[in-house]
């Protein structure tokens, strides 16, 4: 099978067809439990800590031995009271043998002002961060920003806290990333590019692919919707396979690919890489 496409199907169904450990990273937003019932026909709540293991123990065959799963997702208020299944999703991941490595967020600076009139508009949502690897493949510095403090280390003395301390010297040099991303949602508009109902923006797909997709390596999103992660990976250089259930998102990720012109648009064909 070759790399650098998206295909219509269920990812039970077209994932399997991937060579064992050829992925390193999967980026992606499932459909949320009971929400989007229109496009997906949605999970129940009580189903979703199950489908997820489900479909998790699906990726976990292709996934490279210090591969990374990112999900995109958030809970939603019902009768006033947030939904746990989130919550009960992560801890069946956990009992599944998944390691969660760390809980990442994106912050919505623009977020519509949708939900629960007598609450705070919620503008940020989970990036869960699993892994079967205590030590999973991890690049903190391709995100990360210039900074003269590295190694700033302040210790406290025996006199005032507030004068006596003794600072180890510091050099300049790129910090690691903060564990969040602040970046606006997409604008809605007529184009059909941006018709999907959960489409989130390509530079928090190209965040989450630099910090745990090592270069030339090889993204997965088995609910590709209208593509942006594929297109996120494209951009950047990366091999990329995706499906999606609906055909017409599919349709919408492939005008979406094709639109992306790379200097090396076939360099890459499938080879299972290296761990």
């Amino acid at each position: 099978m070759n790399l650098n496409q998206v295909l219509h199907g269920c990812m039970f169904d077209i994932v399997p067809t991937l060579p064992e450990k050829s992925v390193h990273a999967v980026i992606t937003s499932p459909p949320y439990a009971q929400q989007r019932q229109r496009q997906y026909g949605g999970v129940l709540e009580q189903d979703y800590p199950a489908w997820t293991v489900r479909w998790m123990e699906t990726v976990q065959r292709v996934l490279v031995d210090d591969g990374n799963v990112a999900i995109v997702i958030s809970p939603h208020l019902r009768d006033g009271e947030l939904s746990a299944y989130v919550l009960h999703t992560r801890l069946a991941l956990r009992q599944a043998g998944w390691i969660e490595c760390q809980e990442l967020a994106w912050i919505k600076p623009t977020s519509p002002p949708l939900g629960h009139v007598g609450r705070p508009r919620r503008s940020w949502e989970s990036i869960l961060w699993f892994s079967r690897s205590r030590e999973p493949f991890c690049n903190p510095l391709a995100n990360g920003s210039l900074s003269d403090r590295l190694g700033l280390e302040s210790v406290k003395g025996m006199g005032d806290y507030l004068h006596d301390r003794e600072m180890r010297e510091t050099y300049t040099g790129i910090a690691r990333c903060r564990d969040y991303i602040e970046v606006a949602t997409n604008q809605a508009n007529k184009d059909d590019f941006n018709s999907h109902p959960a489409q989130f923006p390509e530079r928090l797909a190209e965040w989450l692919i630099r910090l745990l997709c090592p270069r030339f390596g090889v993204v997965c999103d088995p609910f590709a919707g209208s593509g942006t992660t594929l297109v996120a990976a494209k951009r950047g250089r990366y091999a990329f396979f995706g499906c999606d259930i609906n055909e017409m998102y599919v349709e919408i990720a492939q005008r979406r690919l094709d639109a992306v012109s790379t200097v090396a648009e076939d360099y890459f064909r499938f080879a299972p890489p290296s761990s």
